[in-house]
């Protein structure tokens, strides 16, 4: 498979990444959102289920003890190769993981009973094109489960708050504002039946654990601390307390039925 230079850029990034993404420990907010993830999907024994940007499997594995099969995809080798170690180490033997590019999903269409993605769609240049594949190979009354970042509904504050991301990942393309992404799923004929927003705050470092890029992540503290001090949240009602920077993220599930 031969990749542009923009998805070299992610895999090479997310390969970097591949082991600490394994071996981290899930907040109680993470643990809470996967199980929201389960449950939005609706799966049942007989059920295959694509899980698209699938990084390290972690919703794979969550999905398989209620399903028939998993298919995860992703474009880093990497974090594909962390997940069939998992998936050695614990015995599981209904998912299988692709490397492929989520804009060409192998699979032919209304081929999946659920899609789910995961933090995906900030990465994807033309969203638009990712999730029009997602609904593709989705059958009749599948359901299409989206977990992503999101902005500020404020333009400005959304230009800043990707500013920064961009500058802890290069891979970070744009969030979308809760209405954009939406209207996204919306777009392919899909029928948005839920769209939820739930804060995840943290302190910078934890949110910096799986970057380890240090000339990187030492200046963007710098950055975001003086724009704490001048009282500017930048999307991520940015504080600091006690000596710590904090951020607070909204996380969105948008759940739609085709």
């Amino acid at each position: 498979m031969r990749f542009d230079e923009r998805e070299e850029l992610v895999q090479e990034e997310f390969d970097r990444q591949a082991e600490r993404w394994v071996r981290r420990a899930l907040s109680a907010e993470e643990r809470a959102m996967l199980e929201r993830m389960v449950q939005a999907a609706e799966v049942s024994s007989s059920d295959r289920v694509l899980d698209v940007a699938c990084g390290t499997g972690l919703v794979s594995f969550a999905l398989a003890p209620s399903v028939a099969e998993v298919v995860g995809v992703d474009i880093s080798g990497g974090m594909l190769a962390k997940a069939r170690q998992v998936r050695h180490q614990r015995g599981v033997r209904n998912v299988h993981f692709v490397l492929a590019e989520a804009e060409h999903l192998p699979a032919p269409d209304e081929s999946f009973d659920a899609v789910v993605c995961r933090f995906g769609i900030h990465h994807f240049v033309q969203p638009d094109v990712q999730v029009r594949e997602m609904a593709r190979v989705l059958k009749k009354e599948g359901r299409l489960v989206i977990v992503d970042t999101i902005s500020s509904e404020d333009p400005q504050e959304a230009q800043l708050h990707n500013a920064l991301e961009r500058l802890r990942d290069p891979t970070h393309v744009r969030m979308l504002a809760l209405s954009e992404l939406t209207e996204l799923v919306a777009r392919t004929g899909l029928r948005v039946r839920d769209a939820r927003v739930y804060p995840q705050e943290r302190d910078y470092d934890q949110w910096m654990e799986v970057i380890n890029e240090p000339i990187r992540t030492e200046n963007l503290k710098v950055v975001m601390a003086a724009l704490a001090r001048a009282g500017v949240g930048a999307g991520l009602k940015l504080r600091l307390q006690d000596g710590r920077l904090w951020v607070t993220h909204s996380i969105a599930l948008v759940k739609a039925v085709k």
